[in-house]
């Protein structure tokens, strides 16, 4: 067996899908009940489902993870994975603690798991130059803690603080080889 997915998973804002992003990758679009923001594209972004269409896959065993975030239900399509781990294609996504660690189990030398932590002051600044309110940023870091112990389980954790970057960059370009893209 080979590695033919990349996990991601970290707190808001420690630099998930900028990492993901570097490691050029195809992405497994996952699903969301959310109503698309400005400038989201279904099936780029994430597949808009309604809510009732989820959790009916999900009751029916079709979906691998199924997590409500702020209200809104993410998940992913068992097929989605299973299509992936089957053609040995190489994929990256990001899911959270619970959903890593079901498909690490469910697929295990399929997957490598990557940890992205930052400290809280550097989330907390980067969810602010997006634009975010105090009460936004307030609520996205209030599972920062469990988010950070969720980690113990990577293969790797990467430390992306403001004051890593030249450290996270090179550590991406050697998983990227490493996994020979």
């Amino acid at each position: 067996m080979s590695i033919c997915l990349v996990v991601l998973q970290g707190p808001s804002a420690s630099g998930k899908s900028t990492i993901q992003s570097r490691l050029g990758l195809p992405r497994i679009v996952t699903w969301t009940s959310r109503s698309p923001r400005e400038g989201e594209s279904d099936g780029v972004d994430y597949h808009f489902k309604s809510r009732s269409e989820m959790e009916r896959l999900y009751e029916l065993g079709q979906m691998l993870e199924m997590t409500e975030y702020h209200g809104n239900l993410y998940g992913t399509p068992l097929k989605l994975i299973e299509e992936t781990v089957r053609d040995s294609e190489m994929k990256s996504m990001i899911l959270d603690g619970a959903g890593s660690r079901k498909v690490k189990a469910m697929f295990r030398d399929n997957v490598l798991l990557i940890g992205i932590k930052a400290s809280k002051e550097d989330c907390e600044k980067r969810l602010s130059l997006r634009g975010h309110g105090f009460e936004e940023i307030r609520t996205r870091l209030s599972s920062f803690d469990r988010e950070i112990a969720e980690l113990s389980h990577c293969d790797v954790i990467l430390n992306n603080t403001d004051d890593n970057k030249g450290k996270i960059d090179m550590l991406t370009d050697f998983i990227r080889e490493g996994l020979g893209k």
